[in-house]
């Protein structure tokens, strides 16, 4: 497999983070229980992450626990609860954990920009520092106010509203949700029916 198979969509790192536990046909999915499918995952965010990133998971123990975190954090936001302590414990170690600072880079002439560097922190370490950072902004921020869970039957998934109207994560849970409630009707359409024929 040379491509992470689990949903990848155009959310807030953090969430993707989230994410990397799905759901397919009913049956729980974790995207990163092994280094090969976090490798694949980090390469699937590789926009998305500083290049000093790029690399091996590592300590999948210490991803593990991120994760935990990372989502305790990101459903106590949707819900509208304080987040627990040790969550804020764990993510916060882990931004600390690869010390950033701001530099220039640009060759003479060229417009210079500015680019997040780690000097001597260890890949794995960049990555879970980028997640929690994400993670960070979205506690802190208005943007975690358009977090939401996918309203769709059997979906984990969570999203960053862009729209007002919008209720799941993607077209096809869109599509799933709209044919439950169909049927939904449909069911409870025959059994008056069928009450009324009884009657």
């Amino acid at each position: 497999m040379t491509r992470y198979p689990g949903p990848v969509g155009e959310e807030p790192l953090a969430v993707e983070f989230h994410n990397t536990l799905y759901a397919l046909r009913g049956r729980g999915i974790d995207g990163l229980a092994d280094p090969a499918g976090a490798a694949l995952w980090v390469a699937a965010m590789a926009g998305r992450l500083p290049e000093a990133a790029i690399g091996p998971a590592g300590d999948m123990g210490a991803l593990d626990r991120l994760r935990v975190a990372v989502r305790e954090a990101l459903h106590a936001r949707v819900e509208r609860r304080p987040v627990d302590q040790a969550a804020v414990d764990v993510i916060n170690a882990a931004s600390a954990g690869a010390p950033s600072v701001v530099i220039a880079e640009g060759a003479p002439g060229d417009r210079v920009r500015a680019v997040s560097h780690f000097p001597g922190s260890p890949p794995d370490a960049v990555l879970r520092s980028a997640i929690a950072t994400s993670a960070i902004e979205l506690m802190s921020s208005e943007a975690g106010d358009r977090l939401r869970t996918c309203g769709a039957p059997g979906c984990v998934l969570m999203f960053s509203r862009d729209h007002p109207r919008r209720e799941w994560c993607s077209a096809s849970c869109g599509n799933r949700a709209r044919q439950a409630r169909h049927q939904a009707r449909r069911r409870s359409g025959g059994a008056t029916r069928g009450a009324r024929a009884g009657a």
